[in-house]
């Protein structure tokens, strides 16, 4: 073990029991990036970087599914479905780490000096600094929606890259917790991809939408039709 000695807010130092080098400087540089938490310019970044939270990304999954089912769009369905299902394995994922690794969350160590990173089964969220679950669901679902829609990859990249970011100098994580996240939401992705493109495609409701070719076929058989004698 490793004692790892900082100088945090008010003046105010600490002694933290860290396992190695890399830990202690991952926490040292957390410590410095967010001295500023507190700014009202940071509080309404970290307000804002609520849209990338999970219930939050839940929802547009959600919503993009239910246009695609209502209006009978097939690339709408197709994205929001395999948005849906990176988000929900970057969610388990992400979920499992948590319950079974306690680690102090910065702001939390730099409240009340104490730190811990080990495994357990943390109880209050101020225990849950790892990994950051903001960081695994929007790179995931950015991701999906990245390879469905083209068009969309850089605003859904740059918007999931300032999600994970901003992380840190709120003082809500580490930046492995973010790194950590980040690859989460990868490899999530990555899985559910694989999986969607060996399932058929998802079939939206008959009276949703007119299809143009069976619209052909039936002005097709009208036209060889023999005329009324």
């Amino acid at each position: 073990m490793l004692i790892l000695r900082l100088a945090i807010d008010d003046g105010r130092s600490v002694e933290l029991e860290v396992a190695s080098a890399a830990e202690a400087a991952d926490i040292a540089l957390a410590v410095a990036l967010s001295r500023g938490r507190d700014h009202p310019a940071m509080r309404l970044l970290a307000r804002t970087s609520e849209a990338g939270s999970q219930q939050a990304l839940l929802a547009l999954c959600g919503g993009l599914l239910a246009y695609g089912l209502l209006a009978g769009n097939r690339p709408a369905l197709r994205a929001g479905g395999r948005a849906l299902a990176a988000h929900l394995a970057a969610s388990a994922v992400k979920t499992t780490l948590k319950r079974l690794l306690v680690r102090t969350r910065p702001n939390e160590m730099m409240e009340t000096g104490r730190y811990a990173f080990r495994r357990g089964r943390p109880d209050r969220g101020p225990l849950q600094s790892f990994p950051s679950g903001h960081a695994a669901v929007s790179v995931a679902v950015a991701r999906s929606l990245a390879r469905s829609c083209p068009e969309l990859r850089g605003p859904a990249l740059a918007a999931a890259a300032a999600v994970t970011l901003i992380q840190v100098p709120r003082g809500a994580h580490y930046p492995a917790d973010a790194a950590a996240g980040a690859a989460i939401g990868v490899a999530a992705e990555w899985l559910a991809a694989r999986v969607a493109d060996r399932l058929p495609g998802p079939t939206p409701p008959p009276s949703a939408a007119h299809e143009p070719e069976a619209d052909a076929r039936e002005a097709d058989a009208r036209e060889a039709r023999p005329p009324p004698r």
